[in-house]
């Protein structure tokens, strides 16, 4: 069977020697899960900068093409010119006409891009079943993007409710936000995409020695793209400068993922903590779970989320975790560790909580037995049997009525 797997948000990212990677939401243990289903083709968009190979294998997941089929679109987006182009736009239709047409199944995870809502709409006119991965909400996506995306996030909000609802086959990664704000009239499953390994009690007894052993010096971290403002870094960094004016400088931050951080670090100079600020950049997989150990608080202080991969990841080894109220982050931090969208006060006022060791332990204790949920051999069997059912059910070519 001819799978067909299209995302309008990751990008393929090359080296001088032609090798293939993609950012860190995809990794060989997630494409491995899809090429069990069938013979896979990954539809993403290009990125036009080519790496040299040591900073690409550094930075980036490894993607092995004898596996499965790699197309590589034009990128609309960068620059946006692109997309008032009509011939690109014209371009970027047809190849991904001619995927859905050559697939058996297609998947489409996050709906609500050009080339994600292009395959839906190939999918109704050629008659392919197809099933939409649901990872977010669409409106805080475009709202907190830009002074343009604010301009686009009711049309969007609104296609994306269109677009999930006609669905026949849906897969939710949160238990019930993503649920309330998009109901499917087809058949639908609440099931994370985050892959946990079998846990291990030897990192909470870790975490715990590390914490009993007492440090002066507490380290923060978050992991998201550090160029998108809707991923808050620079309320982390403002709770930090309201802390060293009532005295308190014990905090380090350190920030993974891709992009410059230019303008982080420019808002960390200017508020005198540039100091206790430490740009790491993006980390391949692989160098996560030693990332993670070495952290004492996990916060995540995004505008927006689905259910949060890093947050999973960071709990998986006893980090207590601290992170916004949206979307599905109250299904997994503690209510006393959450603290609202763009409030440096609250942050700050989160982080004086952890700072005590014992409040710290007990959260550690909390982050993995809360973990345990993401663990991949309690995943996978609900999530094998869903997509087998989409893969082999015959009645799903009509989609669901308007």
């Amino acid at each position: 069977m001819k799978i067909l797997f299209v995302q309008g948000g990751s990008r393929w990212k090359y080296d001088a020697d032609g090798g293939l990677y993609t950012d860190s939401n995809f990794s060989e243990a997630v494409w491995a899960r899809y090429r069990e289903w069938g013979d896979l083709t990954v539809l993403l968009r290009r990125e036009d900068k080519v790496y040299p190979p040591r900073e690409a294998m550094e930075r980036f997941n490894r993607c092995d093409t004898s596996l499965m089929t790699c197309l590589a679109l034009p990128d609309l987006y960068r620059p946006g010119t692109r997309l008032l182009t009509p011939r690109c736009r014209r371009q970027v239709r047809r190849a991904i006409a001619q995927a859905v047409r050559e697939a058996d199944r297609v998947i489409v995870r996050s709906p609500g891009n050009f080339y994600t809502n292009t395959a839906l709409a190939c999918c109704r006119r050629y008659r392919r079943p197809y099933l939409v991965e649901v990872t977010g909400f669409a409106w805080e996506g475009s709202w907190y993007h830009s002074l343009r995306g604010k301009m686009l996030a009711p049309w969007r909000e609104l296609r994306c409710r269109a677009l999930v609802r006609r669905a026949p086959w849906a897969v939710y990664v949160t238990r019930q936000a993503l649920q309330k704000r998009y109901p499917c009239r087809g058949r639908s499953l609440g099931c994370s995409d985050v892959e946990l390994a079998p846990l291990d009690e030897k990192v909470l007894a870790a975490r715990l020695e590390k914490i009993q052993a007492g440090q002066d010096t507490l380290v923060l971290g978050t992991a998201g793209f550090l160029d998108v403002a809707f991923k808050g870094q620079r309320w982390i960094i403002e709770a930090l400068a309201l802390l060293r004016r009532k005295g308190n400088t014990r905090f380090r931050y350190q920030l993974a993922g891709a992009g410059s951080g230019r303008e982080l670090l420019a808002l960390a100079q200017k508020l005198g903590v540039a100091d206790q600020v430490e740009i790491l950049g993006s980390l391949p997989r692989e160098r996560m779970d030693s990332w993670y150990d070495g952290l004492d608080i996990y916060v995540h202080p995004s505008d927006s989320e689905g259910l949060c991969r890093s947050i999973a990841e960071a709990m998986s080894r006893a980090v207590p975790v601290a992170c916004s109220r949206v979307g599905g982050n109250p299904e997994l931090a503690s209510p006393a560790c959450l603290f609202g969208r763009r409030d440096p006060a609250g942050i700050a006022a989160v982080l004086e909580l952890l700072a005590d060791p014992g409040v710290r332990a007990a959260e550690a204790r909390r982050s993995l037995e809360a973990a345990r949920a993401f663990e991949c051999r309690t995943l996978d069997r609900a999530r094998n049997e869903f997509y087998q059912r989409f893969l082999h059910d015959d009645t799903t070519q009509n989609p669901c009525p308007d």
